[in-house]
């Protein structure tokens, strides 16, 4: 689903809220309460938020939102991460692209460059590539539905034998110490197989994701030919 301007909007004021009713929503976007349900309807249909009588809610915490909902939080933070992640670009380059939303938006600045090719397990960063006509590599496995990627033993077999130039990740987190960190074994294990092989490995983090720290350590700040961009 493409979100209008509005529906961003409204995800996004509810997910900083938490919840908000319809009233509220009315009153901070100057729409009537009828444009509201209505754009509810499209998001809880979607998968983005919670309905209930009069309102609507984020999703619990323990079921994570879909990638296509994650492109839209925090969208002007992503798009000025990728903008300072391209300057490492260049013509030539094997480049590999996460599942995470962040990383998406790397996408576009790569059709500028001559002789790219994407490697990637993401399924939505195969159709964001094929729209810019970029050739790609994907990456086979066991479909990860609120992800849209492929991991598993498969996938983690094929990133071993990848050499990439560059990597750009995303994950849960980092803390002030530089410790960088994931919350999910079946997509760290991709990831981990892919930056062995890497002549550089570009995190991404948004402002959220400082001092935050997950379950699983995939590497550090300080470890070699790895860079960490922040906004």
């Amino acid at each position: 689903m493409k979100l209008s301007e509005r529906q961003k909007e409204i995800f996004n004021l509810i997910c900083e809220n938490k919840k908000m009713s319809v009233e509220e929503l009315s009153t901070a976007l100057y729409v009537s309460g009828m444009t509201v349900r209505r754009d509810l309807s499209e998001l809880s249909r979607n998968g983005y938020v919670k309905r209930y009588r009069g309102g609507a809610m984020c999703l619990p915490e323990n079921k994570s939102f879909p990638v296509s909902s994650r492109m839209h939080i925090e969208e002007d933070e992503k798009r000025a991460l990728a903008k300072k992640a391209a300057e490492f670009l260049e013509d030539g380059l094997n480049i590999f692209i996460d599942s995470s939303s962040t990383s998406q938006f790397i996408i576009p600045h790569i059709k500028k460059f001559e002789n790219v090719k994407i490697i990637t397990n993401s399924v939505n960063a195969l159709i964001s590539a094929s729209e810019f006509h970029i050739p790609c590599f994907i990456i086979g496995g066991e479909y990860l539905e609120s992800d849209m990627c492929l991991i598993g033993a498969s996938a983690e077999k094929q990133a071993e034998n990848l050499n990439v130039d560059i990597a750009f990740i995303t994950t849960q987190g980092i803390t002030e110490d530089g410790i960088i960190t994931d919350s999910s074994p079946d997509i760290t294990g991709v990831k981990e197989e892919i930056m062995k092989n890497a002549k550089r490995t570009v995190f991404l983090f948004e402002k959220s994701k400082i001092g935050i720290k997950g379950l699983y350590t995939i590497c550090r700040k300080n470890d070699e030919n790895v860079t960490v961009v922040t906004v």
